[in-house]
């Protein structure tokens, strides 16, 4: 928000004061200050305005004064205390000197409404705004007739004209400067001092300004060719209103709207010496943003600006009124602590770091808010350094020893060494505040390049306002024709027209474009209730009200959306045209039918109407949608638009109901029919945001939901990483406890896994066969060393202990949960494939393959491996010894997949058919 002498903005600029968002409601007292107002302008106005009329005097005035007034409402100055002053008031007062009254209680709202389209305030600021103005122009109006007509108190016309031009320059700023100050007070919570809106420069400018307006308008009177040179002060005015502006912009960093470097050099000498003089405490806290590259990297670096606007928010909610923040190079801030010690500026600090990490930053090229950590230093004068440079120093050192511990935390200055690396820059220095600060862009070599495989994330398309159509030949025949037919008959109907009742069509264009103004914005459209308005215009003043209708619609709707202009053109042209189709089918009216019988035809003329609106506006949509969409118009208006046939026969039998009442209740019947109009919209947007809640509230709980089954799942892997690194040592300790068998799972797994993939086994069947071999001994945990490392031949009990191991690795591999899939694997991979295996004496394809495969790869590994019992044997003769088994002990298969693996040299191996030993 800004404190805006003659204007208000509630809220617009963000600033030390701007507690209320964007979407904040106005306080209590402020809302009911807003109606008290709204309640006086309305019974000030309204009986004026049903006045006006086709041959009220200073039309042509009304329309120039007005028109110089909206275009200078639009020309804002903004200062540094969040104040802004706008000329307007040059043009409003010759409008007090000139114009009746009904003329000068409309031209508050004409000075808006350009104001209005540009920007979209919100609704109670400028509605505050036209009242505000509305209230001061006809309370200067009233003093400035009644002194210039005082004849009998003063004599000289001349005298009374100056003193008329002077009061009434006096009490419009006055009435103005007063209306305005409650409302400030109440949004802002602040002293209506601490504003400043009474200050001599706020007053003493809108004088100044009303003055020339007198003199404007005195010009008028005398000699109109005289103008121009009146105005000729007003660019310079202008002008000198923008040198405060300036000089802000001279010390405030324009990016973050921190004071920049240069001020903050200034400004800490200043505090340094009153420090100094009298023996008063003062702190430096530096701070700088940790990595910023990585999320320009990332995010590009509009992120990184918002990062940094951010952060300087953060600085403006934390700190003091009398604290100096500023922008100190790139991404790194100093903060001025006036009458600080030490200790309180390390909880200052404290809390802003805290603040730091917990924004949530929303950036156009990242779906979820991204975060930034900032590292800070603290320094303190007398304690740390003596002067300005050696604090800054200091404290920059406190930053540098943060970001080495790790980032995001505060340091205090301290004196203990630090490692400081040979490439570590200068000190920095304070920037000098004389003469110009000139430095020379570094050469080639210094300058830091990022290395070739860096590249950013690739960022997702903004999406930008909806459009209308893309411009093809076809269409733009038929936007063309549309546009200039519908604006022709409408310019025939304002001439042609017999109705000049303006009041009631001021009142109903008010109406369609506060109706349009608050359509409720959807994903596939929007909903309003000003096709009823239009309608109603229609009915009641005929053809002259169709362009004005539908210029005013299409405006508000491109200040809305900014669309392109063919559609905006294309808008008025078929809206113009729906209304007066509107106009011929309610003529119903019009036939000779009085009492009940001729109410009930207005009614079904309304209805009428209705249909006719409907059926014309959304024919040239449907038209214009199929000749761009190459589909059948039929089609695309029964698709898109034919639910809506209801909706429009209800708005015209609104519509005919406001007839009926216009001619007993003239204005007030627009009243009658608004408020429940505007309430079923409040229902409607109550609605659409309850919905929106709970569709919000499922989103988030769908989140919810979907985080929690992210972190189960990285649980679960995790658990499943860390069981099976645990199963792998308890698997490597078997094979430890024989140091003949070191390392025989692992072998065994990777002559599994080699036999599988030459037997074309998925992926996943690869992965379940791996395990299975690497644990296909983890039950010899429970075999006794007596009996697993025994140098000679079991008994017949040791034997029957031997052969539970199986049966036991089974059991504990069981219990992990992930790896069911791969017990039978091991639980059988002592079966024989003639069935005289054990534990359950399986035979042929009863066993599973990735036990068949094991089997293999076991005895393989067995055989070529040295054990306590026996030497091992060659590879040659280990293969012969496979392929002599193949069918009885061995899988025939496996065995001949073993042999294509590991193929041997025919001298080391008798001559054999593949053929002999394939399945």
């Amino acid at each position: 928000m800004s404190a805006v002498p003659g204007h208000v903005a509630l809220p617009e600029v963000p600033g030390p004061v701007g507690e209320h968002g964007a979407d904040e409601k106005l306080p209590v007292r402020a809302t009911i200050y807003f109606f008290v107002i709204a309640a006086l302008t309305a019974a000030v106005s309204v009986p004026l305005l049903t006045h006006v009329r086709v041959g009220t005097n200073g039309w042509l005035t009304f329309a120039i004064l007005g028109t110089a007034a909206a275009i200078a409402q639009l020309f804002v100055v903004q200062t540094p205390r969040n104040q802004s002053y706008h000329t307007t008031i040059v043009f409003l007062i010759p409008a007090v000197m000139l114009l009746p009254p009904e003329l000068v209680a409309a031209i508050g709202v004409i000075q808006h409404i350009p104001e209005w389209l540009k920007n979209r305030n919100a609704w109670y600021s400028q509605t505050f705004n036209i009242c505000n103005w509305t209230l001061s122009l006809l309370a200067t109006w009233s003093i400035f007739h009644v002194t210039r007509d005082a004849t009998g108190v003063i004599p000289d016309p001349h005298l009374r004209l100056a003193l008329a031009g002077i009061a009434a320059a006096a009490v419009c700023v006055a009435v103005n400067h007063v209306l305005l100050a409650p409302m400030l007070h109440f949004f802002y919570s602040h002293s209506i001092r601490e504003l400043g809106i009474f200050s001599f420069e706020s007053l003493s400018t809108d004088l100044v300004l009303a003055a020339l307006g007198v003199g404007i308008g005195t010009f008028w009177d005398l000699n109109p060719w005289l103008l121009p040179f009146a105005m000729a002060p007003l660019l310079l005015i202008h002008r000198s209103l923008s040198v405060p502006q300036l000089q802000e912009e001279a010390r405030v960093d324009p990016k973050t709207g921190l004071f920049n470097a240069r001020y903050f050099a200034a400004t800490l000498a200043e505090e340094l010496g009153r420090a100094q003089r009298f023996e008063r405490p003062l702190t430096l806290i530096m701070a700088d943003l940790d990595l910023l590259r990585e999320i320009n990297n990332n995010y590009g670096h509009l992120a990184g600006d918002a990062v940094l606007k951010k952060i300087a928010e953060t600085f403006r909610t934390q700190l003091r009124h009398y604290d100096v923040p500023a922008r100190f190079g790139g991404e790194e801030f100093a903060i001025l602590l006036p009458e600080t010690p030490p200790e309180q500026a390390f909880e200052i600090a404290e809390r802003i770091r805290r603040a730091v990490a917990a924004a949530a930053i929303d950036v156009e090229t990242s779906s979820e808010p991204i975060r930034a950590t900032v590292s800070i230093g603290v320094a303190a004068y007398p304690r740390d350094a003596a002067d300005a440079n050696e604090l800054i120093h200091q404290a920059d050192l406190a930053v540098y020893r943060a970001k080495l511990q790790g980032r995001n935390r505060v340091l205090d200055a301290s004196s203990e060494p630090l490692v400081v690396p040979e490439t570590r820059s200068a000190p920095l220095v304070a920037v000098p505040d004389d003469g110009d600060h000139q430095v020379r862009l570094p050469g080639p070599a210094q300058i830091e390049t990022h290395p070739a495989h860096e590249r950013r994330h690739p960022r997702p398309h903004a999406v930008h306002g909806p459009t209308f159509f893309s411009l093809s030949k076809r269409l733009a025949a038929v936007v063309g024709l549309v546009g200039l037919i519908g604006s022709g008959a409408g310019v025939a109907g304002l001439v042609f027209g017999s109705n000049h009742d303006i009041s009631g069509m001021i009142a109903i264009i008010g109406l369609v474009g506060a109706g349009q103004a608050l359509a409720l914005e959807l994903d596939l459209g929007s909903i309003s209730v000003s096709a009823v308005g239009a309608l109603a215009g229609a009915a009641l003043f005929g053809p002259r009200a169709a362009l004005a209708l539908a210029i005013t619609t299409a405006a508000v709707e491109w200040s809305s959306r900014r669309q392109s202009l063919h559609h905006v053109l294309f808008n008025i042209g078929a809206l113009s045209l729906a209304s007066l189709a509107a106009v011929g089918a309610f003529s119903l009216h019009l036939l000779s039918v009085h009492g009940d019988s001729g109410r009930i035809l207005t009614i079904l003329g309304g209805v009428a109407a209705g249909l006719a609106y409907f059926v014309v506006n959304m024919g040239l949509v449907s038209l214009a949608t199929s000749v761009e969409g190459h589909e059948r118009w039929w089609r695309a208006f029964q698709e898109r638009f034919a639910w809506l046939v209801p909706h429009y026969l209800v708005y015209g039998f609104i519509a005919g109901v406001i007839f009926l009442g216009y001619a007993s209740a003239h204005l007030w019947a627009f009243a009658v029919f608004a408020v429940p109009l505007f309430l079923m919209r409040k229902t409607q947007e109550a609605y659409l945001k309850h919905t929106q809640k709970s569709a919000q509230k499922l989103r988030e709980a769908a989140e919810t939901i979907q985080t929690q089954n992210v972190s189960l799942e990285q649980a679960n892997r995790l658990l499943k990483e860390r069981s099976t690194a645990a199963m792998e040592s308890l698997s490597a300790t078997v094979d430890a406890r024989d140091a003949y068998t070191a390392g025989h799972s692992r072998r065994v797994q990777q002559l599994a896994l080699a036999i599988g993939r030459e037997l074309d086994l998925s992926q996943a069947e690869l992965d379940l066969l791996g395990h299975a071999a690497l644990f296909h001994d983890i039950g010899k945990l429970a075999v006794p060393d007596a009996i697993l490392l025994k140098p000679a031949g079991l008994t017949d009990s040791e034997w029957s202990v031997m052969q539970k191991h199986a049966d036991e690795g089974a059991r504990i591999i069981d219990r992990l949960g992930f790896l069911n899939d791969a017990v039978p694997a091991i639980r059988h991979h002592h079966e024989r494939f003639d069935g005289a295996g054990y534990p359950d004496r399986l035979r042929g394809e009863e066993i599973p393959l990735g036990a068949r495969i094991i089997h293999v790869a076991d005895a393989l590994d067995s055989m070529l491996t040295t054990r306590n019992y026996r030497a091992a044997r060659p590879a040659a003769e280990a293969l012969e010894e496979l392929r002599r088994a193949a069918g009885s002990q061995f899988c025939p298969r496996c065995v001949s997949a073993l042999e294509r693996i590991l193929p041997v040299e025919e001298s080391d191996a008798e001559p054999r058919s593949r053929e002999a030993v394939a399945l």
